[in-house]
């Protein structure tokens, strides 16, 4: 058990026991206790990345983005959620430092031509695959699977639409901040979209097992 989920079983357990909860309703509480911690942890360290490295907007919108789609197509987690977290953060970060050099060589042709095909990839990918069952989220029941389809549909329909203006506001004004943020969108419905698929759900257990060797060499 990491960290993050002993500190939310033991406040649950604390709180439910003040508040006269029976044993489900503390697993409910212990449930929300855990989204919330293992969330707000990722923002701030994200965050703190992105303030050290000078990269806070690419970072926090590729995480946000990412973490939003994940909601809905589900996907392969790390085996503990401190590494899950870091994992997220290192991939944001990266890429980042992706966003910003492709500010500076991609001209509006291409990145129109790169937000075609990410999205028809993300269409593709949400239409075969997802959503994709972990072991937390083992979604058996055929309702819920289409449910969270449809639901990802519409998320992606939404970012398109942000996308659609913040083409419209960069074609009329030429703001750059407004190209990195276009292109970290990109960047994060990309990430999730490669997570989803068997490469990239071998890539994040690959990036598990060596954080796992990290820590035993470390002995953390």
């Amino acid at each position: 058990m990491g960290c993050i989920e002993k500190i939310s079983l033991n406040l649950s357990d604390k709180l439910g026991t003040k508040l006269n909860k029976t044993s489900e309703e503390k697993a409910v509480l212990n449930y929300g206790l855990f989204v919330m911690l293992h969330t707000g942890i990722g923002v701030v360290i994200t965050f703190l990345v992105g303030l050290i490295t000078g990269m806070v907007l690419e970072m926090m919108i590729i995480s946000v983005t990412t973490a939003w789609l994940k909601r809905y197509t589900g996907g392969v987690h790390a085996s503990t959620p401190e590494r899950c977290a870091i994992i997220g953060v290192l991939l944001s970060f990266i890429l980042s430092i992706a966003s910003k050099n492709l500010k500076n060589t991609l001209n509006i042709e291409e990145l129109t031509l790169l937000t075609i095909i990410t999205l028809s990839f993300s269409y593709y990918i949400v239409y075969k695959n997802c959503p994709v069952p972990s072991k937390n989220k083992p979604m058996k029941k055929e309702s819920t699977r289409k449910k969270l389809k449809r639901k990802a549909f519409k998320l992606i329909n939404m970012y398109l639409l942000i996308i659609l203006l913040l083409s419209i506001m960069y074609l009329i004004f030429s703001i750059q901040s407004v190209k990195i943020i276009w292109i970290s969108v990109l960047l994060g419905i990309g990430l999730q979209m490669i997570v989803v698929t068997n490469i990239g759900s071998k890539f994040i257990c690959m990036l598990d097992t060596i954080f796992y060797n990290i820590e035993k060499l470390l002995n953390i």
